[in-house]
């Protein structure tokens, strides 16, 4: 036993940093999972609310999403580097004295499928989850010991610039995800992706040939010579296709392969929840539906309610377009925000943006309206990021750049013998 007390003391500093960065990269991933998506967050907080009955407004919601998720990746990133060494590890000893307890209950009680600690980035189990807390909880606690005792990058006198950085990152991540579209995709519905269920665009196509008693694989752009005999044709599934997308009419038949439409242009206007919908944006809508008639294409309505709520919807907003039912879990699935719009070309996924982001005026300028409002989004994000990473290494370089210089200047002379 005292070999074993021992071996830890004299390999603290190693087992610290191995903790900093696993723990560390931990609660990163899980903020920033969530501060991508914070609509996904947000949705899965009410999904809690509402197996207890609790219905809080969305903007306390969004609130709390944020400053929890904000918390995880900030905190999370001070314990990597060593940084607010004592503060930051028993903030998240703090934290996981509530979520452990919280994630045996969602254990044992299950009132949702999937916890959301990763948002839609990683999928875990319930009680996989209480027992990565139950791992995540014995680290921190053995970080709460010994943390303090190790240096860390960087100096105190700049680590609240360090902290700076980290929030400005976690806002503008999180702002951008909420207000346009998450700037990563975790979703089945990503740019891209055929939305149209019956399209060959699902189905690669290979052709059986035989030669010399031997069967071979060939596709549509590699046929053998006629020396090959033809044995059979196979199609096989590439991509689910989306088969779980439905559309129905006002009698509840299933018509996606009738109003998806897999030539041209076309815009599908999503609304997931009809009474948090900015009735506002109505005239905006329209003049959209009017300027993708103009180019030949067309524009649908879809939204999470029943007849009766889409005839009301027809009428506060002077709709001239064709509007259809979908369930909800499918919108916020396609799209994020309490009005989106998602842009279609033969069928495939160009961009998907909220109402709320595209600007009006736009639709006033010469030019190509809808490829103007891509975002290449995996750019943006890369952009954003690699911005922080050097600024946290220029902080870096600046403090030991000081601690040179302070040596030299301030550096006693040796005494002449």
């Amino acid at each position: 036993m005292n070999n074993i007390l021992t071996h830890f003391r004299d390999n603290t500093k190693t087992y610290v940093w191995i903790l900093r960065i696993l723990v560390g990269s931990i609660f990163i991933l899980s903020g920033a999972s969530k501060l991508i998506d914070l609509w996904g967050f947000i949705y899965k907080i009410e999904q809690y609310l509402s197996t207890w009955g609790i219905t809080e407004p969305r903007s306390i919601v969004f609130i709390g999403a944020l400053c929890i998720s904000s918390f995880e990746f900030i905190m999370g990133a001070l314990l990597l580097v060593g940084s607010l060494k004592r503060s930051s590890a028993w903030s998240l000893l703090a934290l996981m004295c509530v979520m452990l307890p919280f994630s045996l209950y969602v254990a044992v009680a299950n009132p949702v499928d999937d916890c959301g600690c990763f948002g839609d980035f990683i999928k875990l189990s319930n009680t996989n989850t209480f027992l990565k807390n139950i791992i995540i909880t014995i680290f921190l606690i053995y970080l709460s010991i010994n943390n303090h005792k190790i240096k860390g990058i960087y100096n105190k006198y700049i680590q609240w610039v360090q902290i700076f950085i980290y929030i400005s990152y976690a806002i503008t991540i999180s702002l951008i995800g909420y207000n346009t579209q998450p700037l990563i995709d975790f979703r089945g519905y990503k740019t891209g992706t055929n939305i149209y269920p019956s399209s060959n665009d699902n189905y690669e196509i290979s052709f059986v040939y035989e030669k010399n008693g031997i069967q071979e694989h060939f596709n549509i752009n590699n046929l053998p010579d006629s020396t090959w005999t033809f044995i059979e044709r196979i199609e096989n599934s590439r991509s689910k296709a989306n088969n779980n997308l439905v559309i129905t009419d006002e009698f509840g038949d299933d018509i996606t392969s009738e109003v998806i439409s897999d030539y041209g242009e076309q815009l599908l206007l999503l609304i997931p929840e009809i009474d948090r919908a900015d009735i506002s944006y109505t005239y905006l809508i329209n003049d959209i539906n009017q300027e993708i008639n103009a180019r030949g294409g067309n524009m649908i309505g879809l939204l999470s309610t029943n007849q009766h709520g889409i005839d009301y919807w027809k009428d506060i907003s002077m709709a001239n377009y064709d509007i259809y039912t979908i369930e909800d879990t499918d919108i916020k699935e396609i799209a994020r925000g309490n009005i989106a719009l998602v842009y279609l070309i033969d069928g495939k996924i160009q961009w998907k943006r909220t109402l709320s982001s595209i600007n009006a005026s736009l639709l006033q300028k010469d030019g190509d309206v809808f490829k103007a409002l891509y975002i290449n989004s995996h750019m943006q994000f890369l952009f954003i990021t690699i911005i922080h990473i050097i600024a946290l290494t220029l902080l870096i370089l600046i403090d030991y750049f000081r601690i040179i210089v302070k040596h030299f200047l301030f550096r006693k002379p040796r005494k002449r013998v």
